[in-house]
């Protein structure tokens, strides 16, 4: 439970910190300060826990839980989650890792209506619920 919520914490602040500072120095869009520096450290997620699951040694209690990639891939890092798994071929095993699959595709698919809706609806307004899906 401890390493859920300081890897889970680690990871959100450093892609929130890191999105910060890109942006104040680079005029580009929010967005896609977000979803770059969430993919950044989503892939070098996923390269330490590969790593470390491949250590074997007294370092396996610090691999990171499936929940901390999960949320960080919701969140805005499936390009490197995407990459992460190609590239250290990390839980690419579909049939032990379905959620983590099914989280990629959700992912994915939520962030491209998302940017569909910024591009082409209306302003985003929080409230009412009801303009959320309206185009």
């Amino acid at each position: 439970m401890r390493q859920k919520v300081i890897y889970t914490v680690l990871g959100i602040g450093l892609s929130v910190m890191l999105s910060q500072s890109v942006r104040s120095r680079v005029d580009i869009p929010l967005y896609v300060a977000w979803v770059g520096s969430f993919a950044l450290i989503t892939w070098a997620f996923y390269g330490w826990d590969k790593r470390i699951s491949e250590l074997r040694t007294f370092l396996q209690g610090w691999r990171i839980p499936e929940f901390t990639l999960n949320l960080i891939t919701l969140l805005g890092g499936f390009p490197g989650a995407w990459i992460g798994r190609a590239m250290f071929q990390h839980k690419s095993n579909v049939r032990r890792h379905r959620g983590m699959f099914a989280m990629l595709i959700a992912s994915t698919l939520l962030h491209i209506l998302l940017v569909i809706r910024l591009l082409y609806g209306p302003p985003i307004t929080l409230w009412p619920p009801e303009s959320w899906w309206s185009f």
